[in-house]
């Protein structure tokens, strides 16, 4: 009889929501799951070892992964032979939601973010997913030296009740830490006669010339002076904030730590000032008035169409945005604040997947299993996972630098590099070492902007974590309230903005946000982070 698993909730750390439920088999107590001692696996096996297992996949990916090199290399060297259930991300919360209600489990998870925080937690309390600790110890060296090496890593992947449920992917390119960057437009600069601005107060008189002085030279007012795209990392205007104060303005849940004190970034007095700043801009039609409707293809095309001039926006990377990093664009220092400001450039927490790989409790071979994903944790096969096989999308050179290769002519080199390898779906820890060995053109223009923008961005960031269930559960509703899609923070934000705001107005806002519980919100995230900093 097939036992059924109940899952509830929302993982709060992608503010998403996702319900799973079914008939509870109960909580297991943690002395009834204590992980008894494993025997060790040589690879590779004398018999081959059948293993079912759930793969959460990226569009991408066209083909099984059993078709592609990575995974026929990596059966080789082990003889274990998986049969994929590949699910796409858009269909996964749908089959996971089925297949964990019916008690019909795989041997294994796979994928980045193939669980999320809370049903890593909610599982293993269950006994649906098996503590890994003794596994580790015995079958999985490569994960065990990175551990030892990186106890933060250890930290963020062992849930409250001290077992480890799952194991991570990370790709450490620090430079995707800090995701946006203000480009302005220096032809328009040099035109003007103005220098590259260095304060708000400058920025906003670079912007007033933009729209009133015909910077393109076509006779019309046809000038946007600045776009963006509202409360996104890579393309909005959430790094502006910095030159008001606030110290970290994450797009994602609005908090960030000022001293070792967590704050809601939309209830400090240096937001106010932030957003008086915006509703100016905008009043005075400085910003693009579609910054609030137009979707993220919409404004790209639009920043990079030489019909739609735009004077100043927020992006990726030039290389990103144009297919190249010559164009009339260059970036534009942190911006001084009226009291001397220039912090708070966005800097988000490093990418790490913390549901990314699960042995359920119906394996037959959990060593093997172990020991089976832990080959991918050596550093080049991570590599290799990751970005594709050496020799076809890159190539590793004597020195032990790794050279990115042309993709074959007409065809992207994200899909390319998805058709031998699982990619963006991929479980691996790949350290800085190797990333910064790589050689790649997009890669090294991102890291010059690394280096510009990481002196001005925070160094104390709140991590994600394995939150226990309750707290989980209890926030869901919070974060959905406050920072949701349709929720407070997004359409308070574009109401102050486009109408502008009084005392009485901002007041009013306070008094909304204790209603909507934003101190227990901040008190939740900080007694987590204070556990994550080994405060008591």
């Amino acid at each position: 009889m097939k036992k059924k698993w109940i899952v509830s909730g929302t993982s709060i750390m992608v503010a998403a929501a996702l319900a799973i439920s079914g008939c509870s088999g109960g909580k297991a107590k943690p002395d009834q799951k204590k992980p008894a001692a494993a025997a060790n696996v040589q690879f590779p096996l004398e018999k081959p070892v059948q293993l079912k297992v759930f793969a959460a996949t990226v569009p991408q990916v066209k083909k099984d992964y059993n078709e592609m090199q990575m995974f026929k290399e990596l059966q080789k060297l082990t003889n274990v032979q998986p049969t994929w259930t590949l699910v796409s991300n858009e269909q996964l919360a749908e089959k996971k939601n089925i297949m964990i209600a019916s008690g019909d489990l795989p041997d294994a998870f796979y994928g980045r973010s193939v669980l999320t925080e809370q049903e890593v937690v909610k599982l293993g309390s269950q006994g649906a997913i098996i503590p890994l600790e003794s596994l580790i110890e015995s079958n999985a060296p490569n994960l065990k030296k990175i551990l030892d090496k990186r106890p933060e890593f250890k930290k963020l992947i062992t849930a409250p009740d001290g077992h480890i449920y799952s194991l991570p992917t990370t790709v450490e390119r620090d430079f995707n830490e800090i995701p946006s960057v203000l480009f302005i437009n220096k032809a328009w600069l040099d035109k003007l006669g103005l220098p590259i601005p260095t304060t708000t107060t400058e920025f906003y008189n670079t912007l007033k010339a933009f729209k009133e002085k015909d910077p393109n030279g076509n006779g019309k007012a046809d000038e946007i002076p600045l776009s963006f795209l509202f409360n996104n990392a890579q393309n909005g205007s959430n790094s502006l904030a910095g030159s008001f104060g606030v110290k970290l303005d994450d797009p994602r849940n609005q908090v960030y730590v000022d001293n070792g004190k967590v704050k809601y970034a939309f209830a400090q007095p240096e937001y106010e000032a932030y957003l008086k700043y915006m509703s100016k801009l905008y009043k005075e039609q400085l910003i693009d008035q579609e910054v609030f409707t137009h979707t993220q293809n919409t404004y790209l095309t639009k920043v990079s169409s030489k019909d739609v001039p735009v004077g100043a926006f927020y992006g990726y990377s030039l290389r990103s945005i144009f297919g190249e990093a010559k164009t009339d664009y260059v970036p534009v220092p942190p911006l001084k604040g009226e009291n001397g400001q220039q912090g708070g450039w966005l800097r988000m927490p490093p990418g790490i997947s913390l549901g990314s790989f699960a042995i359920t409790s119906v394996n037959k071979n959990p060593e093997v299993t172990m020991k089976w994903i832990d080959t991918v944790f050596d550093e080049k096969l991570s590599f290799q996972f990751e970005s594709g096989p050496f020799d076809l999308t890159s190539k590793l050179m004597p020195d032990g630098k790794i050279e990115k290769l042309p993709t074959p002519q007409g065809v992207g080199s994200d899909i390319f590099k998805h058709s031998e390898a699982p990619g963006n779906g991929a479980v691996t820890i790949v350290q800085k070492d190797m990333v910064d060995r790589y050689i790649d053109e997009q890669a090294d223009e991102k890291r010059s902007y690394f280096k510009l923008y990481e002196p001005f961005t925070s160094k104390d960031l709140i991590p994600n974590m394995l939150w226990s269930t309750e707290d989980a559960e209890k926030m869901a509703a919070i974060q959905l309230d406050l920072n949701g899609k349709n929720g407070y923070y997004a359409s308070t934000f574009a109401k102050f903005v486009i109408n502008g705001f009084t005392k009485a107005d901002w007041d009013n806002h306070l008094a909304q946000l204790k209603k909507l519980k934003v101190d227990e919100y901040v008190g939740v995230y900080q007694k987590y982070y204070d556990a994550f900093k080994g405060k008591k």
